[in-house]
């Protein structure tokens, strides 16, 4: 009877150990994946953050640029405008108002 029952547990152990370890190691081998995985997201997004810095740094140089290329073109106008009617001088401008009251 004692021998059965050795055998018995002897059989169960057997067929269960190497279901533990296999258990055991998908589980190891999970978390590693999961690790691995969370790894690279993590680089992922520290690239996506890099990237959307550097395009929002890009747009900010860019827009700087197109207000001073602005300001430069209404300096130009303003210029322009000086060259084409020059102002006239106070004296002038008193006459001009005295004409047409006539």
């Amino acid at each position: 009877m004692k021998s059965q029952a050795i055998i018995r547990v002897a059989l169960v152990v057997a067929m269960v150990s190497p279901v533990g370890f296999v258990t055991i190691a998908s589980a190891q081998d999970h978390d590693r994946d999961r690790d691995q995985l969370k790894t690279q997201q993590q680089l992922q997004d520290k690239d996506k953050l890099q990237t959307k810095d550097q395009l929002h740094k890009e747009l900010k140089d860019k827009e700087q640029l197109h207000e001073r290329e602005r300001a430069r073109e209404r300096e130009r106008a303003r210029e322009h405008m000086q060259t084409e009617r020059p102002e006239k001088p106070q004296h002038e401008r008193a006459e001009r108002g005295e004409r047409g009251g006539r």
